[in-house]
Parts: C-alpha cells; sequence; structure tokens
C-alpha cells in the first residue's frame, strides 16, 4: 500500500534520529508558575518569576513578550506561615503545553511496532523528552523504571494490546522530539509538527525499534547456543540486523554469541564457550544486560549457579530453555520454591494447545491478559489457545510456588493438563516486589521446534544459518515474554507503567 505523497514527505523527515532540542520558553519570559518565598507576600506572575508567595496557589499566565504565550498552570498549596510548595517556571518544551477547550488536549497518536516493522508490540513506552535522553549504559544494574525513562519526560503513554498509544497534554509547534522504549531498547524520532488541540498521528510503519545500533540502542545480550534450540535465531527473525551478531566479548554487536555443547552452531569467526568466558565470573557476565541460555539437548555443563544466581540478583535478566532448568532445581536457586521440577527430556506430545494465564492466585495477571489479547491480535490463536510444537513438561508451578508467576500452561486435553511451559520469577528472591529489579524466565517451548533453522542447507553458522520464516505461534508468544523480559521489572500483576512527567495544564 502507498501512502499519500504528504504522508512519505512527513516520513522522510523522520528518517534522522537526530533530536532538536528547544530552548525557547516564551523568550524566556512567557510562562510562569507562582513559586514558594518568604511570609506575607502573595504569589504573582507577570512574565518574570514570582519572587516571594506565600501559601501560593498558582501563578498567573506570563505575558509572553519574548515569544509565544504563557502556560497556565496550578500551583500546590503551601502550608503554614512561610509557605512551602508550589509549581515552578516552565522551561523547554514544557512552555508549549497548551491548554484546550473543554475536555479536549495536544495529542500524539501512532502505533510501535517490533524491529522487523511486522509485530505491533505491548508494553512500549512513548514519551516526549525536555531535554537530551541520556545515554544507556549497558550491563546488569539493579536500575528502577525512573531511570530510565531520561530527558525529563513532560508527556508519555504506553502502548496496548494492539501496540497503539496516545501521549496526552502533549507540547505542540515544531520539531517535537518523541522517544519510544523498553528497557534498553530504545529509537527517537523528530516530529516535524505537532497541531495545538489537535491529534498528530505518526503514519504506520514509522515507529519501530532499532534493527541496529545506528537507528538506535539495543541491550547488550549475551546468547548461548544449543544443538536443541535457536533462541539466537529467534532475535534475527524479530528484526535484528545480522550485523549486530559478534563472537563473544568482541566487536560492536550487540548480540554476543557463545558457543554451547552437543554441536551447538557458532559465529565465524568462533565464539567461546559460555563456560570459560560468559558464566564463569561476574566480571564476565555483568557485561550483559539480558543472558539467553538455548537449549543444548541435554544438562547444561560447567556451570557456575552461583554467579548465574548474582547476576540475577543484581538486575540481570535471564531467558534459559528446557534443559537449562539445570540452573534452578540445585545449587542456590534450588533453594528457593520457584517449581516442582521433572528432569530430563519430557516431551509429552508432538504438540499440545495451551491456555494463557490471566488470573492468579485469586487476582488479575495484567500482562498474562495482555498476552491472551496481543497472541489473538497477531493471529497466533487457535479457538483462543496456543499451539505448541514439541512441548516439554520440566516445571510445575503453582500458587505455592510464590516467587513464581506461570503465563502459559497445556490445557486439560493435554497429556500431562496443567503442565507449565513458561514461567518468570523476579529477583533478587526473597525481597520485597517493590525491592526486586531483576527477572527470570524459563521456557519450555523450543523456538526450534517450528523454525527450520540450520535446515535445508543453510549451515550450522551463526546468524546466516537462520531461517528467515514467519514466526510460528510459539515464536509470537516467545517474542512477547522475550520484550517483557527486556522492560524495568514491576510487580506481576502490574502491566508497564509511563514514566512520571508533569501535570497536565489546567
Amino acid at each position: 500500500m502507498k501512502l499519500p505523497r504528504t504522508a512519505l514527505a512527513w516520513l522522510a523527515s523522520t528518517c534522522s534520529i537526530l533530536v532538536v532540542w528547544s530552548s525557547a520558553c516564551g523568550g524566556n519570559t512567557g510562562s510562569v508558575f507562582g513559586q514558594a518565598g518568604g511570609a506575607g507576600g502573595a504569589s504573582t506572575a507577570n512574565g518574570s518569576n514570582a519572587s516571594n508567595g506565600s501559601n501560593a496557589s498558582s501563578g498567573t499566565k506570563g505575558s509572553g513578550n519574548g515569544g509565544s504565550t504563557g502556560v497556565f498552570m496550578t500551583g500546590s498549596t503551601g502550608v503554614g506561615s512561610t509557605g512551602t510548595t508550589t509549581a515552578t517556571a516552565c522551561t523547554g518544551l514544557q512552555c508549549d503545553i497548551h491548554t484546550c477547550t473543554g475536555t479536549g488536549s495536544t495529542t500524539i497518536s501512532g502505533t510501535i511496532y517490533d524491529p522487523a516493522g511486522k509485530n505491533p508490540l505491548y508494553g512500549i513506552v512513548a514519551y516526549v523528552p525536555n531535554t537530551k535522553p541520556a545515554a544507556l549504559l549497558s550491563g546488569a544494574s539493579c536500575y528502577t523504571c525512573g531511570d530510565l525513562y531520561t530527558g525529563d519526560p513532560i508527556a508519555a503513554a504506553v502502548t496496548d494490546a494492539s501496540g497503539n498509544f496516545t501521549i496526552k497534554n502533549a507540547p505542540d509547534g515544531a520539531n517535537i522530539p518523541l522517544v519510544i522504549q523498553v528497557g534498553k531498547w530504545r529509537r527517537q524520532f523528530v516530529l516535524p509538527s505537532v497541531g495545538k488541540c489537535a491529534n498528530t498521528a505518526v503514519p504506520a510503519q514509522t515507529l519501530t525499534l532499532p534493527k541496529n545500533s545506528s537507528e538506535g540502542d539495543i541491550p547488550n545480550i549475551a546468547i548461548s547456543t544449543g544443538s536443541a534450540d535457536t533462541l539466537e535465531c529467534l532475535l534475527s527473525r524479530v528484526g535484528v540486523d545480522q550485523s549486530e551478531y559478534v563472537p563473544g566479548a568482541s566487536g560492536s554487536g550487540h548480540l554476543h554469541i557463545f558457543k554451547g555443547n552437543n554441536g551447538a552452531p557458532n559465529t565465524s569467526p568462533a565464539g567461546p564457550d559460555p563456560s570459560v568466558s560468559l558464566w564463569d565470573s561476574a566480571t564476565d557476565i555483568m557485561k550483559y544486560d539480558i543472558v539467553l541460555l538455548s537449549c543444548e539437548g541435554a544438562e547444561t555443563e560447567n556451570m557456575n549457579q552461583q554467579v548465574m544466581f548474582n547476576y540475577a540478583a543484581a538486575g540481570g535478566r535471564i531467558f534459559a530453555s528446557h534443559f537449562h532448568y539445570a540452573w534452578f532445581n540445585t545449587g542456590p536457586f534450588g533453594a528457593a520454591n520457584l517449581a516442582t521440577w521433572t528432569t530430563g527430556s519430557q516431551q509429552i506430545g508432538q504438540s499440545l494447545n495451551a491456555n494463557i494465564v490471566t488470573t492468579w492466585d485469586g487476582a488479575p495477571f495484567v500482562r498474562g491478559q495482555a498476552l491472551l489479547t496481543w497472541l489473538g491480535n497477531v493471529n497466533a490463536l487457535t479457538n483462543g489457545e496456543l499451539p505448541i510444537d514439541a512441548p516439554r513438561h520440566n516445571a510445575d508451578v503453582a500458587v505455592a510456588n510464590t516467587p513464581s508467576q506461570p503465563w502459559i500452561v497445556a490445557d486439560n486435553s493435554a497429556q500431562v493438563p496443567g503442565a507449565t511451559q513458561d514461567f518468570t520469577f523476579d529477583t533478587p528472591l526473597g525481597v520485597d516486589a517493590g525491592e526486586q529489579c531483576g527477572r527470570v524466565v524459563f521456557s519450555d517451548m523450543h523456538v526450534g521446534a517450528a523454525s527450520g533453522d540450520y535446515m535445508g542447507g543453510l549451515g550450522k553458522t551463526t546468524p546466516t544459518g537462520c531461517a528467515s520464516n514467519a514466526l510460528s505461534p510459539q515464536e509470537k508468544a516467545l517474542e512477547f515474554i522475550l520484550f517483557d523480559l527486556s522492560s524495568c521489572v514491576t510487580p506481576a500483576n502490574m502491566g508497564v507503567q509511563p514514566p512520571p512527567t508533569m501535570p497536565p495544564p489546567t
């Protein structure tokens, strides 16, 4: 489908990720709010800061004699004889947030897609920053959601299960910056024009997460390959460029390949063994925001379980497939009540249909509800259930397994009804949810079960041996869970939250 000429011109103007930062603020005197001051005076505002208002409730609209008219904002009420907290003078793009008649506001709307531009994504934050966002630091750390969204957000929204967002009370004018972000996936755009008290809709297929570091920020991801699964190829089909694949810790790419056991695929030149270069020490593993452990066809060898445990507790993210249960059923993870584990291959038939968990322990599971709706939107469900090829059964998660949250379980017609196919838990273990900052996924669903990776003459080299097929239903579910893993950690019964912003004009 061809875009209209005007949309193409708009799209061309957004190709650069350079953000233009406006320094204008009503000529530096036009938008002013009452400030707390010494006792006795009333707050005033006439295009310059109020000086000594006591118990001031609001500033008055500035005259804007240097440019645009001021923005009226209600300040906080002072307390006591000297006054305490009131609104302060606007800066930057704050000064371009204008009140509208009735309940209207200036809005920015759009749809955010995966790097391939194929699947719209849930839980992606879109925001307008007031200053240039700070660089994102690579490596695991115990950051909060507020730490991620830098640049002093002034208006924000989160995508729904259709990938859609609407930012309300946005600034209007020319060259308005827009950031889209989930965890350390981040891309920056400039909107050439945002109309006052109207909606600016970003053209379809414009807002995609970055497929390479030239487009934006990508988390530093370590991938231990395996002969029985192909998590590394999921990222290729999600849209990440092959140029981002590098052997081990070398190179400037963001997908770092380590060769697992039992004939696992590898890069050329070859990546190292993960037992000597990834999970051997905190120094090596803490370089990475996310660690993907692809099933090796047997229990993982030469594990340093304490290093992996400490990595998760320090804010690391882990995605472990099938036989990598060996990290969790013994050792420091094994001391936690994560699941009832069954060792071995444990394949339960050629396929099964699975239910998405939407309530847990008597409460709504918000992210599970979003997954169910999202899977329906991307045509991954059959009669409301997720079809899974080559399912396994190594974990059973019940309400008594308090650290864990199941996402996908076999339906009642399966060989083992209720068999957990995918679950998560947050870390550090044993602390309040508000203090947790790491996340672990265990999945008995294989990417490679329905992908065709490294087959049909493709060879065993990563990533050229990855098939370019469309995502299978279970791969779509894993894509959703991968980006959830990337996100900042919130309690299991909460959805993704937008960053705090300044209050809207009144």
